[in-house]
């Protein structure tokens, strides 16, 4: 699938990017992403890694694993585990280095990829995505280790979902919040065996105060990163940025000096149990 550039506006006013979420391969999905310079995934990894590297010394264990909210085709995953660079994922799924190749050879191509590319050995990546293909891609080629499709907004996991949850230490997302909710962390929460961490970025447009008060009822101490916002693409037109600012503006929250450049802006949130005395992971982090 070649980059999509016509857009309909979905029910939250962002652009309709369903028809690149789920196809066999991943080309459509990056060089549309491309083309809107979507960079959160990129802004999110020091982010990540600080968290990565403060559970490690908290909990006196290296190896982890993680389970991606919204994982897609695992781009955190390469990211994290594989020490690529966004734009290393840009060009390696760009028009000029995929045209010619069938999926059954940029698979190959993948799989030879990322098996080469080990950035952090000790870190587990698990995904969780409704996208049925998004995910089999990502395990096949090796970006991740294993994947959850399932949609636990509607349904509770079912026992090899449960298993995965059980062993996961960490849960991050840059792109879900806004399309799941409290129910999918209930579920996430009800089944971790470890008390995991979180570490979430979130659209300023979607409040993620059900979210955080499943967390606190759960025994969790939750924080805001104060003083600063990501980008995490640009506006891919004057209707998509009339939505947003419009949406904004009923939530009470002022766009100046950052939406209103003509980006999505999110925000940064981090949980943990909060009998866990530890510092934390980042500087600026308010409880909420």
């Amino acid at each position: 699938m070649s980059a999509q550039t016509d857009f309909d506006l979905d029910d939250t006013g962002k652009i309709d990017l369903s028809g690149i979420y789920d196809q066999p391969d991943p080309r459509g999905y990056y060089q549309t992403l491309a083309n809107l310079d979507y960079r959160i995934p990129a802004a999110a990894e020091p982010v990540f890694r600080a968290v990565i590297a403060a559970q490690r010394a908290a909990r006196n264990r290296r190896r982890l694993t993680a389970l991606d909210v919204g994982c897609s085709y695992g781009v955190n995953a390469a990211i994290l585990k594989h020490g690529c660079d966004l734009l290393d994922l840009f060009r390696l799924y760009s028009v000029r280095a995929t045209a010619s190749l069938s999926r059954r050879e940029l698979l190959a191509r993948d799989r030879a990829f990322f098996k080469s590319r080990v950035g952090d050995g000790d870190l587990r990546m698990v995904g969780l995505d409704t996208a049925d293909n998004a995910a089999a891609y990502a395990c096949a080629a090796g970006i991740m280790d294993a994947a959850i499709v399932a949609d636990l907004e509607a349904e509770a996991p079912a026992e090899p979902e449960t298993e995965l949850i059980a062993d996961v230490d960490l849960v991050i997302s840059t792109g879900a919040i806004g399309y799941v909710g409290a129910q999918t962390f209930a579920h996430i929460l009800d089944r971790a065996g470890s008390k995991p961490w979180f570490a979430l970025f979130a659209l300023r447009m979607f409040p993620i105060d059900a979210i955080a008060e499943v967390l606190k009822y759960a025994g969790y101490a939750v924080y805001r990163l104060v003083g600063q916002t990501f980008r995490q693409r640009r506006f891919a037109g004057r209707d998509e940025a009339n939505e947003v600012l419009a949406n904004l503006g009923q939530l009470g929250i002022d766009p100046a000096g950052r939406e209103s450049e003509g980006w999505y802006r999110a925000e940064f949130y981090f949980a943990r149990p909060a009998f866990e005395t530890v510092a934390d992971p980042i500087a600026r982090l308010v409880a909420i």
